[in-house]
């Protein structure tokens, strides 16, 4: 999505090195203009939520009452995503480790009795820390507004991809995740063979806040696997999730090959000094003025099906590419991994469901 340099550059340079990525990535083919609204969106006084009415025609099937394209309606509540389970219930019991060592267990057992307070406070500093050391102080600070930049093109390219336009699926491929990007994908083939089209339109963006922070230490290809990235088959998916040794505390995942003797504590311990790869996830919570649309092209004659026009909180999840810290100026990418939390509560409702049988078991 955009690349930052980790240096002794001042802050405005970085937002500046980010708005001008933002729009080359971004850029629309068909319009030269389009690329200066790639550029921070304004940043206005907190507006406030609008109550509205989704106006639908019901003379259509259910499925196009919202439910035909993940996009969350204003009147919906917001998706729970796996990470919150994570870190408020059995933060140290139910991560996905496997086959941790006795030093893990016993720091997740320390962790566990803790307050849900003092665990997020320990986590957010856990996390800020290893992200800061690894990406350094400026890109952390830019964050929240290289989100406020991006999601009106985000908007822009998924409509122009239910548009059939051949540059969009390229463009969003350098903007989202591989995860992401299939699982839109898929659901705008739907839309097409329906002759559906989906618009949507950011009016304004405001108010971007950190809402939650994570981070992952060890091999790219153990993260690739444990996401279930869609470049890669799920046979060799779960063929290098057996060979690795996952363990999560305070929201910071450590990978390391089974066979290999490592521990969180040595990681994260390597991670703050600047000596191990890194990768970092964040949640951008904003308060976004958006109009959701579906729009029926049958008969040639637009007619819309859907309408959401309103103000309500959106959270945009970024990840960075894997960046090794030891180098002297590492280079990095963010891309968007998750709108309002789509494939992490997809996530989390297939680990239920896993857990459920297993129970029957």
């Amino acid at each position: 999505m955009f690349a930052i340099r980790n240096g002794s550059r001042q802050r405005q340079t970085i937002l500046n090195t980010t708005a001008r990525q933002l729009s080359k990535n971004c850029m629309c083919a068909d319009n030269g203009a389009a690329s200066s609204t790639c550029a921070h969106a304004p940043h206005t006084t907190k507006a406030p939520h609008v109550e509205s009415e989704i106006r639908r025609d019901f003379g259509y099937p259910a499925k196009y009452h919202g439910g035909s394209f993940p996009w969350l309606l204003s009147a919906e509540r917001q998706r729970t995503p796996m990470e919150d389970l994570e870190t408020s219930a059995l933060l140290h019991a139910k991560d996905i480790r496997q086959n941790a060592g006795i030093g893990d267990g016993a720091v997740s057992a320390a962790v566990g009795i803790l307050p849900l307070a003092a665990r997020r406070a320990l986590a957010h500093t856990l996390n800020m820390r290893v992200a800061r050391t690894a990406l350094g102080a400026a890109a952390m600070d830019s964050v929240c507004d290289g989100a406020a930049a991006v999601l009106p093109r985000v908007a822009s390219l998924l409509s122009r991809a239910s548009r059939c336009d051949v540059d969009a699926p390229e463009e969003l491929s350098h903007v989202f995740t591989g995860p992401l990007l299939a699982h839109y994908m898929r659901d705008l083939d739907r839309l097409r063979r329906d002759h559906v089209r989906l618009d949507l339109k950011v009016h304004s963006v405001s108010n971007p806040h950190l809402q939650h922070l994570r981070t992952h230490t060890g091999p790219e290809a153990a993260f690739a696997a444990l996401n279930g990235a869609a470049q890669v088959s799920s046979l060799w998916a779960g063929l290098t999730r057996q060979k690795y040794r996952y363990t999560s505390v305070l929201g910071a995942t450590h990978a390391a090959p089974c066979k290999t003797p490592s521990s969180w504590s040595a990681a994260m311990v390597a991670a703050i000094g600047g000596q191990a790869q890194v990768r970092v996830r964040v949640d951008v919570e904003l308060m976004v003025h958006m109009r959701y649309r579906l729009i029926d092209k049958h008969n040639g004659v637009d007619k819309t099906i859907v309408d959401d026009d309103a103000t309500r909180n959106l959270v945009l999840t970024l990840e960075s590419t894997a960046v090794d810290a030891a180098e002297d100026q590492p280079q990095f990418e963010w891309r968007v991994a998750d709108i309002d939390y789509l494939l992490s509560s997809e996530r989390r409702i297939e680990s239920e469901f896993v857990e459920a049988k297993l129970a029957e078991v």
